[in-house]
């Protein structure tokens, strides 16, 4: 099992700067669920502490934190020299470890891609709290409109037989209206 840890969900390492830049982003996790932060970023402030040119190490405990606590960050993009801030909160997230996804493919002994989730990671628990909400959620919405389409059959069915009725009406209507319309013209 993958190691928790309570963060934004994002790896960091040191740049050919010496800032520390983001290489990865944990799916599901706060970096990528909230966004704000990209792939390439480079951290320049934790919380108003300017952390350019500090060792991850010390980085990494001004960042983490208690469960739903927010921490504000200023990052700057690629190509840009200016600061763009970004409020987070801090959720669970797997440490991720070994290689990224846009490493080389490898093949197992069959020849079949043996690239999917090479990373010890997982999602948060937040974010399966929030999956397994919205299953229910469209259970009771699938359940819903089934009754409603029920609903929907059974007024149509009580519909159409008021229409068959309204039309029998109608022809008896028409039939005593030529039969009266035939004794006038009699009457002349």
């Amino acid at each position: 099992m993958a190691e928790q840890i309570v963060g934004i969900g994002a790896v960091l390492e040191p740049s050919p700067s010496g800032n520390l830049q983001v290489t990865r982003l944990v799916p599901g996790g706060p970096a990528q669920m909230q966004g704000g932060i990209n792939v390439g970023d480079m951290l320049t402030m934790v919380d108003g502490v300017d952390v350019r040119g500090m060792d991850l190490a010390k980085v990494a405990p001004l960042i983490r934190g208690s469960v739903g606590t927010q921490v504000t960050l200023a990052v700057m993009r690629l190509g840009s020299n200016e600061t763009t801030p970004v409020m987070l909160t801090r959720q669970p997230t797997a440490k991720i470890t070994g290689p990224s996804f846009a490493d080389t493919p490898t093949r197992d002994d069959y020849g079949y891609s043996n690239n999917s989730m090479k990373l010890d990671e997982a999602f948060p628990k937040q974010t399966l709290d929030k999956l397994r909400q919205l299953r229910v959620t469209l259970e009771q919405e699938r359940i819903a409109v089934a009754k409603e389409r029920e609903q929907s059959a059974k007024l149509q069915a009580t519909l159409e037989g008021q229409i068959e009725k309204l039309e029998g009406r109608c022809k008896q209507l028409l039939t005593a209206l030529e039969s009266v319309d035939g004794q006038i013209e009699k009457l002349e």
